[in-house]
């Protein structure tokens, strides 16, 4: 059960997203200031202009009503913070107009079919993603919750096409990371297990003399066992070390593999009823090479270099752009 996978990409973009929220509020003195500022806005709705594209007063009122709500325990009432606030929902909205402009610009948009489908199938990821990024869905109206959860999308999509996927990995840093982290690419020595579990002492002794007598052990799983890992034929796959609780790892790597005999267990007793094991292959330790490692290293350096990768391709689209923020209506705005 030996594992290196990554966390979800969607996953790291909203941390990277919601840092960017609060990095003002929670460091003294990390003042960002807010891009191009002018007054040149004609109409008075519009609080700012991206790229020829208006962003209405109310849908400002309405994320920094969002964000003070919130965030209302972690931030310190003070109306002194009011204007960094309103800086950060600002830029915030800026930055996703940006995304959702350069996506366009890409052909990348996301269908109401896709929509429906990530509601559907990672809709309990989701909620628990958007419940630490600040997107209860108590907060929202079922149409914003959509709406927000396509910008995930799109913002997602984006980070993949434009970030991640041209994050420069060369040989020579894979090889250096391959040599100071070798323990990471050290597979364990395990056994491929399966699994019958009994309701009783004396069912167990009896069915593991059948077993011992040369009754099928599938067989016997599919007839008696009360786990669920009836239903793969009590297959638990290679078993590490640290994979089981004490006692059934202490009965599983007694002794050494016997390829030839039925190598079946004693009784072992757990909170679940009594097991017995069948040990059918063993994985002896070693070091995966550098050819086998490298995908994962590739993986693993590209992770180290995302953040930075994302905030230069985000402040690339800025320089890019032509923004304008009516400060007058900003300063103005309380947000309540």
């Amino acid at each position: 059960m030996h594992d290196l996978n990554l966390p979800k990409c969607n996953r790291w973009l909203m941390r990277v997203l919601f840092l960017t929220l609060i990095c003002i509020i929670l460091l003294n003195g990390c003042d960002r200031e807010p891009v191009q500022k002018s007054a040149i806005i004609p109409e008075e709705e519009a609080i700012v202009v991206v790229n020829n594209k208006r962003i209405s007063l109310a849908r400002f009122q309405r994320h920094l009503s969002l964000f003070l709500k919130r965030y209302s325990q972690l931030l310190i009432t003070d109306e002194k913070q009011l204007p960094k606030i309103k800086d950060i929902v600002i830029n915030q909205l800026i930055d996703e107009e940006l995304i959702n402009q350069e996506a366009s610009r890409k052909g990348v948009n996301v269908s109401n079919e896709e929509i429906e489908s990530e509601i559907a199938d990672t809709l309990s990821d989701y909620e628990k993603e958007a419940a630490d990024f600040g997107l209860d869905r108590t907060d929202l109206t079922e149409t914003e919750w959509k709406e927000r959860l396509k910008q995930l999308i799109i913002n997602r999509k984006m980070v993949q096409q434009e970030v991640l996927a041209k994050i420069p990995v060369t040989k020579r840093e894979i090889s250096s990371y391959y040599e100071t982290h070798q323990r990471e690419f050290t597979i364990p020595k395990a056994y491929r297990v399966r699994n019958i579990t009994l309701a009783t002492y004396a069912e167990a002794v009896a069915i593991r003399l059948k077993i011992l007598r040369g009754t099928n052990f599938m067989f016997l799983v599919r007839e008696h066992s009360i786990s669920p890992d009836k239903s793969t034929d009590g297959d638990l796959g290679f078993i590490e070390r640290g994979d089981l609780p004490l006692e059934m790892e202490s009965e599983i790597f007694r002794s050494s593999f016997n390829p030839s005999g039925l190598d079946i267990s004693n009784i072992v007793r757990s909170q679940d009823g009594f097991h017995i094991f069948k040990r059918e292959q063993y994985r002896r330790q070693r070091r995966l090479s550098l050819k086998e490692a490298r995908p994962e290293i590739k993986k693993i350096l590209v992770s180290q270099k995302q953040d930075a990768a994302y905030q230069r391709w985000l402040e690339k689209l800025k320089q890019n752009a032509k923004i304008s923020i009516d400060q007058a209506m900003l300063v103005s705005e309380e947000g309540f």
